[in-house]
């Protein structure tokens, strides 16, 4: 699987520009999963990231690529939540080391194995930290408690929380997790995640059954970017 590959190398360079912070997982001081949402009151809200009119970033990534994902790891690019007093821009972007997703031989089976990681964005659940998740746009939202500013929470633990619900997928052998709350960056990564956008709905439209004459696809610009996408394209139609 190397459809994003390139979305990966991309938003690598922009966060080499950028001063972020690396954490390897501690499993001592991974943040508490409630299980279910929690409503966090706005009146017992420290803040929120990526809300009331905040750009908002947020898209995931799965490489076979060796190396490209070598190890679990957490980013911070910009303040820490103990360190945020007011709402800001907020991304959240995930990059996965899988196994063989077989989209070569296999286009139904690697669009459902894909699907099943980005639906781990839906059941993670961090105490005090309540996610809004938008399911037909790259935005997420987070309403952050007094509470757990209090309690001491910070993106490491909370990147622990999610590292450790994507190792419940057999085919997940390496995570990235990647918190932004620096502005420019956030606003450096909206290509990114229009790409990644452009890439999930090209899969569904070959799912679907595209046009064969490739000049009268409203995706070719995607197939023509993309590595690997023409050649799902092409195996879909050999398949049927």
């Amino acid at each position: 699987m190397k459809l994003y590959d390139a979305i990966i190398n991309q938003t690598n360079s922009i966060l080499q520009q950028r001063s972020c912070r690396h954490y390897p997982p501690d499993p001592s001081r991974i943040w508490k999963d409630r299980g279910t949402s929690e409503l966090v009151m706005l009146r017992d809200a420290a803040f929120e990231l990526g809300g009331k009119g905040y750009e908002s970033v947020n898209y995931t990534c799965a490489t076979t690529t060796p190396g490209l994902i070598s190890s679990d790891e957490i980013i911070v690019c910009g303040p820490d939540l103990p360190d945020i007093h007011a709402d800001v821009p907020f991304a959240r972007i995930v990059f996965l080391e899988t196994e063989d997703l077989q989209e070569a031989t296999d286009t139904e089976k690697a669009y459902r194995n894909i699907r099943e990681i980005e639906f781990i964005r839906y059941h993670v659940f961090p105490a005090g930290y309540m996610v809004r998740v938008s399911s037909t746009s790259n935005e997420e939202q987070v309403r952050i408690s007094r509470k757990v500013i209090d309690a001491g929470i910070r993106f490491s633990y909370v990147g622990g929380t999610y590292i450790r619900k994507y190792h419940t997928l057999p085919l997940v052998r390496h995570v990235r997790i990647i918190f932004v709350t620096d502005p420019d960056t956030v606003a450096a990564l909206v290509p990114c995640a229009e790409k990644v956008d452009g890439i999930t709905k090209t899969l569904t439209h070959i799912l679907d059954g595209l046009p064969t004459d490739c000049g009268h696809c409203q995706m070719k610009a995607v197939c023509d970017e993309v590595e690997g996408m023409r050649e799902m394209h092409l195996g879909k139609k050999a398949g049927k």
